[in-house]
Parts: structure tokens; C-alpha cells; sequence
């Protein structure tokens, strides 16, 4: 899980028309000396600045597109962010209560605005979550959280949705799928979700980004059915080195699981009923745990009666093997054959044992 960053309806036409007249800020922060400078958040360069009389300042330029800015403040360790397009925005305040300044002018601020008073909350209370679960040691009371994480997160996209098919012409609408993203059960969702925006809400480097995303993840890549798989080395549950290279002239399927993965520990049966049914067939497990306690991987293998081989470093979302494939979910699998290549990805159910039973016939 990674942190999450920190959105009125279509513009209107005459401001369309007019975009070419640029941007005017025009400040008033009490207490206010010396200079301020409007910075990118995207690159954290400096677009402009001015030095400040008596608290007031103006910043002007023109922008190619609505994006998010910060405005760095002297005396202040603080900055104000802001998302604007070429709009006349007023801001007051005192520089002792930046959190609390005044920022009219700007419908997309408006919007952003309302993003940050829903989404702000949630996103806290998120990471408070994964930070409590990266920390509990008790396997029942992770699982407990996770059911809470799970919740949390269902209402998180169910409140994405609600805003940006509310606001669908609103550029806020793809900086708010942005900041969900790492949410998603993969580019499908994605790519649905952003959909569902009209052209005038695919501006910006946000939306720029979840196209970059949508379009990698249909180009050929690692991990791609046609790709030749990369060899990794990780622990077994013995500390024994394991690579996939030693596997090869085998139909291998690489298994991406976790003993706290629900989803993962119900397909655990179908994975246990191909193996045995085709292991004698040129057939093998290879099982990649993103777990963190070594005792519940464990715990896990017994239980479910795991019996191939089994790696993982530990690590969590981080294991290194499940950064090199971009694992983004699980359960997760890929199908290598004999020569190292991948055939198959994702074979769930009666998939599996359908897609080996046509190879090993």
C-alpha cells in the first residue's frame, strides 16, 4: 500500500475561450513578508513568485492545463495547494493558520476542496489500518483488521464512483482515480473507472498518468503471456535458496498468495487438486508468499496441505519477486512451460485443471 497523495462541473465555455488570458492570484496573509513562490506539485519546480507588501502578493502565468500547484510562503514551513487552470483566484488568511486560508475563484479548487474534506478522512484512517496490520503479530487479529481494511475500502470506491460520475467533466475527477488507484483489483478496474470522464475531465497530469498506466499495462511487458519469465531466487521455508531457473523443463505455475489473503486460502483447494492430479505429469507449484510472519506462512501450508515447494523474503506487499512480475493483487498466478515461457496467467477454479488437462492430456 502505498501513501495516498494530497476537485463544480464543466468549464464554462467563455472560460474555455478565454483560458489564454492566463492565471492571476491575487493574496492577502496577514503577517506575510518576504517572498512566495507558486511550485508545481508534480515536479516540485518554480513557476513563478513574488515578494509580498504588507501580506498581499500576485502571482500570474499561463497554464496549458488544470493542474496542482503549492505556494511556498516565507515564514512559513506550510505551503498552500492548490489545483487551478488559467482562473482569477483570491486567497486570505493569516500566515499562523494556513490550514485554514480562504481560496475562491476557481471551481476546480471548489472541487478539490470537497475531495479533500470527504477523502482526507478515509485515506487516514486507511493507512492507520495497514500501519496497524504491518504490526500485528496475533494471525487472528490481523485477519480482523484486514476484514476492516477490506470494508474501509469498499466505501472508499464506492465514494469514488459517486464523485466522479457526479463530476465527470471535472479534471479533479481523474487526480481523485489517481489518488485511489493503488485501491483497484487491477488495469481492468481502472480503465473502467476512467471511462466513465468526458474529455474536458481527461486534463492534467493525473489523467495523463492513468493513461500512461492503461497503456503500459497493454503493451508487452514482464510477466506478459508470450514473455519468457525472469528468474528469481528467494528462500524456502528451510532458508534454502529456490530459483525458478531450477525448475525448468517443467510446466511450472508460480503461485502469488499470503496466509492473511482470504481470497488466496479459498483457491488454495482447486491449486491442491491440480497439483495432485498432474504432478506426476511434468507438473509443479512454485508458491511465492507475500506474507510477514514466518510462523503463519507456515501455519498456512500445514493447513491447507501445500505441498510443493514454497518461497518468500517476508516482505510483505514488497517481496521482491511480486515487485518484479508488478503483482498489484492476489491471489495471482502465472503458467511457465518447459522452456521458461509464460502461457497462461490468472487460472482460477476449474481454469486451472482445465488448462492442464489440455497440455498434459
Amino acid at each position: 500500500m502505498h501513501k495516498v497523495i494530497l476537485t463544480l462541473l464543466l468549464f464554462p465555455l467563455l472560460s474555455i475561450a478565454q483560458s489564454g488570458n492566463g492565471y492571476t492570484i491575487k493574496g492577502n496573509i496577514k503577517g506575510l513578508v518576504g517572498q512566495v513562490t507558486l511550485i508545481s506539485a508534480i515536479d516540485g519546480k518554480s513557476v513563478t513568485t513574488d515578494n509580498a507588501v504588507n501580506g498581499s502578493f500576485t502571482l500570474k502565468g499561463v497554464l496549458s492545463e488544470p493542474d496542482l500547484f503549492q505556494i511556498s510562503l516565507a515564514g512559513s514551513a506550510e505551503p498552500i495547494d492548490l489545483f487551478i487552470f488559467n482562473d482569477a483566484v483570491t486567497i486570505n488568511g493569516e500566515l499562523t493558520n494556513i490550514k485554514n486560508v480562504s481560496i475562491t475563484g476557481s471551481s476546480i479548487e471548489n472541487d478539490y476542496l470537497q475531495f479533500k474534506k470527504e477523502f482526507i478522512p478515509y485515506f487516514d484512517r486507511l493507512n492507520g489500518l495497514v500501519n496497524a496490520m504491518k504490526a500485528e503479530p496475533d494471525a487472528a487479529k490481523k485477519e480482523m483488521k484486514m476484514r476492516d481494511y477490506t470494508l474501509l475500502k469498499d466505501t472508499i470506491l464506492q465514494a469514488q464512483f459517486r464523485y466522479t460520475t457526479a463530476k465527470n467533466t471535472s479534471p479533479i475527477s481523474a487526480f481523485v482515480i489517481a489518488a485511489v488507484m493503488p485501491l483497484y483489483s487491477g488495469m481492468e478496474e481502472l480503465e473502467a473507472k476512467y471511462a466513465v470522464l468526458l474529455p474536458a475531465a481527461r486534463k492534467g497530469s493525473f489523467a495523463k498518468m492513468i493513461e500512461k498506466n492503461i497503456a503500459d499495462a497493454k503493451a508487452p511487458k514482464v510477466g506478459g503471456v508470450g514473455t519468457q519469465a525472469l528468474d528469481f531466487t528467494q528462500k524456502d521455508v528451510n532458508g534454502k535458496p529456490v530459483s525458478l531457473s531450477s525448475f525448468k523443463g517443467k510446466y511450472v505455475l508460480i503461485d502469488f498468495w499470503a496466509s492473511w489473503c482470504r481470497p488466496c486460502r479459498a483457491e488454495n483447494p482447486n491449486v491442491v487438486n491440480a497439483y495432485q492430479s498432474f504432478k506426476d505429469k511434468n507438473f509443479t507449484v512454485l508458491g511465492v508468499s507475500l506474507d510477514q510472519q514466518k510462523p503463519n506462512w507456515l501455519e498456512a501450508i500445514k493447513t491447507d496441505n501445500l505441498t510443493w515447494t514454497h518461497v518468500s523474503d517476508l516482505q510483505y506487499w514488497n517481496n521482491a519477486v511480486a515487485q518484479l512480475y508488478h503483482i498489484q493483487s492476489i491471489p495471482a498466478n502465472m503458467l511457465i512451460d518447459p522452456t521458461g515461457k509464460i502461457i497462461a496467467k490468472d487460472l482460477r477454479g476449474e481454469a486451472l485443471t482445465q488448462k492442464l488437462r489440455e497440455l498434459l492430456k
